[in-house]
């Protein structure tokens, strides 16, 4: 299961709050086309691949930018580390204090059931809001609420975080994807939709 934002346009913002087509149509993504923006492609090539591949991948991009969202950067993958992100942030599996837990978890739940539930909308203002405190931590400072036995007592998603030491640096680099994000969303005035598929 994996954690996916979609930042909305402050244009179609009541469009995805009054009509669930349009937020079903938000939350359809292809997936391969989200990994290809964000770059996580590369991550799964050996050092020496990724230099070149990096070039190549930059023209690709530029040949998507007029075709949807992914290719324009409104789209972030937060794979399978979503909740434990989650965690860092508000040492909780679930909950947390606003705003930090709208930044995956929060916000109004609208329309139908996507297997893990509804799409969840974070409102244009709540979204500076989150930046703002985003903005306000760094990497270090949650990576210090990194502790494997209690993620695994409180079983959080996928699990593993005991045993394995390469979690502190995806999640690292997860939450640094993440900040950019909102900050981007922020100035933009837009809205994020977030849901589990």
């Amino acid at each position: 299961m994996n954690g996916f934002l979609r930042r909305v346009p402050a244009a179609d913002w009541k469009k995805a709050q009054r009509d669930e087509d349009f937020l079903l149509e938000l939350t359809s993504v292809d997936e391969g086309a989200a990994l290809l923006a964000n770059g996580d492609i590369l991550k799964a090539l050996p050092w020496y691949f990724r230099w070149p591949a990096k070039l190549l991948y930059r023209k690709q991009l530029a040949s998507l930018g007029g075709q949807g969202g992914a290719a324009a950067g409104t789209v972030l993958d937060l794979h399978k580390s979503w909740q434990a992100l989650h965690w860092l942030l508000c040492e909780s599996p679930w909950e947390g204090p606003e705003p930090l837990r709208s930044a995956i978890l929060g916000g109004e739940e609208k329309g139908e059931d996507l297997g893990y539930g509804p799409a969840r909308l974070v409102d244009p203002g709540k979204v500076g809001e989150v930046a703002k405190a985003l903005a306000l931590l760094s990497a270090a400072q949650i990576l210090q609420r990194y502790d494997g036995r209690k993620m695994e007592a409180a079983e959080v998603y996928p699990g593993g975080f005991a045993d394995d030491e390469d979690w502190q640096e995806e999640l690292q680099e997860e939450f640094e994807r993440l900040k950019v994000f909102y900050a981007e969303a922020a100035k933009r005035g837009e809205g994020v939709v977030s849901w589990l598929s």
